[in-house]
């Protein structure tokens, strides 16, 4: 059960471009925020940043071992949500722009 967890969290992930990628966790009121960027818009350089209450902060880095900042950031989310937050992976900013911008359909030639 776990494992489907960590998939369905890192599966959107692999989806996506080297654009920062964001888990919205909720819990209440409260929310917490935890994004893998990629400060040179490629896979590594990475970090996982963590927002609460205003502040961000880095929780971990990887600059040669790719896969490493989206597995911790699925972890920390699952973690999160073992403490009763709910947790939503989403596109970051420019992955959403790309995303709502639906290509021009073809229109049949009568």
């Amino acid at each position: 059960m776990k494992f489907a967890a960590l998939l369905l969290t890192v599966l959107p992930f692999s989806l996506l471009a080297a654009g920062n990628q964001v888990i919205h966790c909720q819990s209440g009121e409260a929310v917490r925020v935890i994004e893998v960027a990629y400060p040179q818009g490629t896979e590594l350089p990475c970090e996982v940043q963590y927002t609460k209450d205003g502040e961000t902060r880095v929780l971990w880095r990887a600059s040669t071992e790719a896969g490493y900042c989206e597995d911790k950031a699925a972890q920390f989310a699952e973690k999160q949500r073992g403490w009763g937050w709910q947790c939503v992976a989403t596109a970051g900013k420019a992955q959403a722009d790309e995303i709502e911008q639906p290509e021009a359909e073809e229109q049949p030639q009568n």
